[in-house]
């Protein structure tokens, strides 16, 4: 039976093609433009959870967080530039966006515990996972 393929392949390939359609659209749905998306990485290190965002562009200071037992929203505001009004531009392509993404956690965590840094346009932020008897939500200052 040496060479047979996967009969459940395709319909996997299927399914994971309709989660990412269905994920895209209720952003759209919920406010948030395809352009303002933010990719996200959730990492499971045993004790804590990991999330790792690109948000190239921004400062610490524009960058806000909050996070309760199952979820951390994380947002991102550009102060606005005025484009030179003395330069003629060839060419502007450069987006100043403000973005938001609430991110769903595949277990609670202890948020009073959460710490976060930001380096070279990368976002970690640390999330301990709780302890069964505590609760409570928390903002989360950026380092």
């Amino acid at each position: 039976m040496a060479g047979r393929s996967n009969p459940f392949r395709e319909l996997d390939e299927l399914i994971e093609r309709m989660n990412r359609q269905f994920s895209e659209f209720s952003r759209t749905v919920e406010g948030e433009s395809m352009l303002s998306n933010i990719s996200a990485d959730v990492a499971d290190h045993g004790d804590q959870l990991e999330v790792t965002v690109d948000l190239p562009g921004y400062s610490q200071d524009d960058i806000d967080l909050r996070v309760d037992r199952e979820s951390l929203l994380i947002s991102a505001e550009y102060e606005s530039d005025e484009a030179d009004e003395n330069a003629q531009y060839h060419r502007q392509e450069r987006r100043r966006e403000s973005v938001r993404r609430q991110i769903p956690l595949p277990e609670e965590v202890a948020a009073q515990d959460a710490s976060a840094s930001y380096n070279n346009g990368v976002l970690t932020v640390t999330l301990p996972k709780l302890d069964p008897e505590s609760g409570g939500g928390y903002q989360i200052d950026v380092e």
